[in-house]
């Protein structure tokens, strides 16, 4: 029983000891959602906060990501990113420069001109 522990104590001091050696790794918080049927999506990729906007039907309507950062305790919005490119073209892609280890929030939407957004996904969280 002791042994086991010590085994245990030595192996966590040895995880703390390299970590605080080489330094902890950068966060990272990497992610993608969809709108309910997935015609619209966005990719959320924390290093380089780079933000990727999908159009996945050929139904007529572009879609669209917004983007919020957290800031003074409340969700501000940052961005809505428009693809009104179709179907048939490639993603609309933004890098933007938001700090590090800020909390920012995502939604796809399908988009047009009369309706604004609408037929959203949910709201994911992620940090820059």
């Amino acid at each position: 029983m002791r042994i086991r522990n010590f085994t245990a104590l030595v192996g966590t001091t040895g995880i703390l000891g390299a970590t605080l050696l080489f330094g902890a790794p950068t966060a990272s918080a990497d992610g993608s959602v969809c709108n309910p049927g997935c015609e619209a999506a966005v990719d959320f990729k924390s290093y380089g906060e780079v933000f990727v906007v999908h159009d996945y039907d050929s139904n007529g309507v572009g879609t669209i990501g917004q983007i919020d950062i957290r800031s003074g305790g409340v969700w501000v919005a940052y961005d809505d990113v428009i693809n009104a490119k179709g179907y048939d073209a490639p993603p609309v892609t933004v890098n933007y420069e938001i700090a590090e280890g800020t909390k920012v929030r995502y939604r796809a939407c399908q988009h047009n001109s009369s309706a604004g957004a609408f037929d959203c996904s949910g709201w994911r969280t992620d940090t820059a």
